[in-house]
């Protein structure tokens, strides 16, 4: 199979929920430079995935494309702060230098669900937005840190414990807790504002009875909330080896779970929803894929069958 597009996202515990970015690998660090990024204040001060085991190869794949992106003058999205935050980490990020096409792809896939996210805030100032799995994405800093009511970004405890030493909060709240406990969705509930859920790189990850209990939790705790999320395609479940970012880690690397082969696989999980907006991430990563992925997607079966779905969703 083509290389997946697609940021990668680990699970400490298969056991637990929504638990993402564990120690399940032991790698052999060195910082070495992968591109010309800004300068941190304290390049003393960085910290290790040897010391800090949260930090995950997968955790950090996302973080790596994105500060390498920086720099290129045909940049897809430019995201100071994953550049800054790439520096603060002594970490090998050499072997990732192979994973061209999930390095665009990871580019891509954020910049069309920021877009999403800005259409809806455009269409409601108001609103409550809540990152789910927000790792160490900086989307909130990205999109110039939108006026909102209030922005949310929740993962682990674990994992936001780090990402406020790589990222502290500037006028977003972060929120340590799995995307399955029920707890969050009532802070958000008080506002009693339009609600956007911001999901990447995570449900791919869980088996599709999990997701369907997470997409029905929302609609009767959040009413008439509105999702942005990216879609594996079905044919990649079971496949996660084959991934060009993930192979590079050296040992098995977590699962691909649930994959859909349209939007409808999508809407069924959560009856009563409705498709807004829907993009195929090969539109605006074409031009950067190698020659067999360009080529791929030119054709319609490619676009249907392998190729990741952004979509915009009223639950």
């Amino acid at each position: 199979p083509p290389h997946l597009l697609a940021t990668a996202r680990f699970f400490r515990r298969p056991d637990t929920l929504g638990r993402r970015g564990g120690a399940a690998y032991s790698e052999k660090m060195q910082t070495v430079p992968v591109c010309p990024i800004m300068e941190t204040e304290n390049m003393s001060e960085k910290i290790s995935p040897k010391d800090v085991t949260v930090l995950s190869s997968t955790m950090l794949i996302p973080l790596w494309a994105k500060a390498v992106e920086y720099s290129r003058p045909d940049a897809l999205l430019r995201d100071k702060e994953a550049a800054r935050m790439l520096e603060m980490i002594d970490y090998d990020f050499a072997p990732f230098a192979k994973a061209k096409a999930s390095q665009a792809g990871c580019c891509g896939r954020a910049k069309l669900l920021d877009d999403m996210a800005q259409r809806f805030i455009a269409e409601h100032p108001d609103a409550v937005v809540v990152q789910l799995g927000a790792g160490l994405d900086a989307r909130y800093e990205r999109m110039g840190r939108p006026q909102v009511t209030a922005w949310y970004d929740l993962d682990l405890p674990e994992v936001i414990e780090v990402r406020r030493m790589l990222l502290p909060e500037s006028g977003n709240v972060y929120l340590g807790a799995s995307m399955f406990d029920e707890g969050w969705t009532d802070t958000v509930a008080a506002h009693g504002k339009p609600v956007l859920l911001v999901i990447e790189g995570v449900l791919m990850y869980f088996e599709e009875a999990q997701v369907q209990a997470f997409f029905q939790m929302v609609q009767r705790k959040l009413p008439g909330t509105q999702v942005v999320m990216d879609a594996l395609f079905k044919r990649m479940v079971g496949k996660a080896q084959y991934h060009d970012a993930l192979k590079q880690m050296g040992e098995k690397p977590p699962e691909f779970r649930w994959g859909i082969a349209n939007a409808d696989d999508v809407l069924k999980l959560a009856p009563g929803s409705r498709l807004i907006e829907e993009i195929h991430l090969s539109s605006i990563c074409g031009p950067r894929y190698p020659l067999f992925l360009r080529l791929l997607y030119k054709t319609k079966w490619g676009r249907e069958n392998m190729d990741m779905r952004m979509l915009r969703i009223q639950l």
